[in-house]
């Protein structure tokens, strides 16, 4: 048994300290610096860290439909634009076109590091400013009553008034529309301002010239023909397209850099001896685009000389169906490897309409190697089911090695004649395009890839390596997601989100408080 504990040393266990003991006093003073030291290098971080943002922009975009980030081709135009140019968007707060081209005038201001000067004025709430600036725009020539996109250039071109170069951009050109629900189906701000940009900073305008005269233009189905088309697409890459009519002209005139030609008829020596002429001048090219439907004896002679070879026959395949045997005359198509013209795009296929006739490539020709003419195909069909029917109007057409033309089967090539062995020497070559098919000439938003190809063939007729991009690749394709709740989901998220949310953090909070009650 435990003996009781001893009364003094209980007492002396609680006994008080001595009155002369000192008790620690709390540095007041101390505590204050070094809170005041804290709070002081915690305001130097946080100005450390905003000056080296704003010096240092990083993004990282995760968006669909890459929202916040740049082509690069775009990117790398603008690392060489050395002109200092201002954007002006008169557009709605709170509007799609508000919203997308915040997103993309933000982008042009950190790409171009102090050379672009950005103004957003909403044409609703901020009048007085929208109408001083079209009284601004009114001295120019230029009357604005619709929303858009202004870039203009104090050193760019000029026009015939002597007036500062300027490029108008209206909201309605902004999009891609869907022709049956009339929803956006791509934002096309970044093309078409990197067009504008360029017409207003550069002299570069050349000019190409559509033969007239001799064939058809085809007629688009909203009521447009292919030259509106292609001189909508030239525009955009700043060149200028004018109709050259060769019947009425004994020589193509100086200014015009190449000539274009959509579903020519035959020539006549005569013809061709003024394209032969005009084609082997160094620095000039020549694009044509075949209607299989004429007979161009002649013009497949001059084409023949340099390689290019057009046949009688159409690219066709046979199908089975529920009707029986079905002669398939669109023929799809892919980029072939091998041409500047196709990097990049190797991969990406498109569709020839209509007909379309086969393209032999010949090579080591006496004019070949004397003149230095490379040929190279550049599309071909994506599936080795077609082949170049001679008898293609035959009711079941077979495949006939001995008359027929079989794989490779090409359906456009490209002949430079005068270039130089080495890429890094700088030379005019004259250069030649030509494809089987003259539905290729009406590239519109629902074939990206046919558009691409032609502008890039343009640019390169004019040799023009590095140009402003303005195609698909720098469209922002328009995506609407919707979810469809059915009403017994509805009524769950109701409970969940005012009832048993709610009484879960009711809960938890009287666990908390009367465990510390406790």
């Amino acid at each position: 048994m435990a003996s009781p504990p001893d009364p003094a040393e209980a007492t002396e266990a609680i006994e008080p300290a001595p009155p002369d003991a000192k008790v620690p006093r709390i540095q007041r003073l101390r505590i204050t610096i070094n809170v005041f030291i804290q709070i002081l290098l915690m305001l130097a971080l946080f100005g450390l860290a905003n000056y080296l943002a704003s010096r240092h922009f990083k993004q990282w975009d995760y968006t669909f439909d890459r929202k916040f980030t740049l082509a690069e081709s775009t990117t790398d135009f603008l690392k060489k634009m050395a002109v200092p140019i201002r954007i002006t968007a008169l557009t709605v707060r709170g509007s799609d076109p508000e919203k997308d081209l915040s997103a993309l005038l933000q982008q042009y201001k950190e790409n171009m590091k102090g050379k672009v000067d950005i103004k957003v004025i909403d044409t609703r709430r901020d009048v007085q400013a929208y109408e001083q600036f079209k009284a601004q725009l009114f001295k120019l020539g230029l009357k604005v009553e619709t929303n858009g996109v202004l870039v203009q250039s104090d050193a760019g071109t000029k026009s015939k008034a002597n007036q500062n170069s300027y490029k108008f951009i209206s909201e309605d050109e902004l999009y891609d529309v869907d022709a049956v629900k009339q929803t956006a189906t791509a934002f096309k701000g970044e093309g078409l301002i990197n067009s504008a940009i360029r017409a207003v900073t550069s002299v570069d305008r050349p000019t190409v010239g559509i033969v007239a005269g001799l064939g058809t233009w085809r007629i688009l189905p909203d009521r447009t023909s292919v030259y509106d088309e292609l001189r909508r697409i030239a525009g955009l890459q700043n060149i200028d397209l004018e109709p050259f009519p060769i019947l009425a002209e004994s020589e193509v005139p100086s200014h015009i850099n190449a000539l274009l030609w959509v579903a020519p008829a035959d020539i006549t020596e005569r013809e061709a001896g003024m394209l032969k002429v005009f084609f082997e001048k160094p620095g000039h090219s020549l694009m044509i685009m075949l209607n299989p439907a004429n007979r161009t004896k002649v013009l497949d002679a001059f084409l023949s000389q340099y390689g290019i070879i057009p046949q009688d026959d159409r690219v066709i395949a046979v199908q089975s169906g529920s009707s029986g045997i079905l002669k398939r005359f669109d023929v799809d198509a892919r980029f072939l490897d091998g041409s500047v013209l196709t990097q990049g795009i190797v991969s990406q296929s498109t569709i020839f309409l209509d007909q379309t006739k086969s393209l032999k490539i010949e090579t080591g020709s006496d004019k070949q190697r004397a003149e230095n003419i490379d040929v190279k195909p550049l599309l071909s069909p994506a599936a080795d089911t077609f082949w170049g029917e001679k008898d293609f109007e035959e009711t079941y057409p077979r495949f006939d090695k001995a008359t027929d033309n079989g794989a490779p089967v090409y359906i456009a090539a490209a002949a430079e004649r005068g270039a130089a062995k080495d890429p890094r020497v700088q030379v005019q070559s004259s250069r030649l395009l030509v494809f089987g098919n003259s539905a290729f000439a009406d590239p519109d938003s629902t074939n990206a890839a046919n558009y691409d190809f032609v502008t890039r063939s343009m640019n390169w007729m004019l040799h023009r390596d590095v140009v402003t991009s303005n195609d698909s690749s720098t469209d922002k394709t328009k995506h609407r997601f919707r979810i469809l709740i059915k009403p017994e989901q509805w009524q769950r998220i109701f409970w969940t989100s005012t009832v048993i949310l709610p009484l879960a953090a009711l809960m938890a909070g009287l666990m908390v408080w009367s465990s510390r009650r406790n």
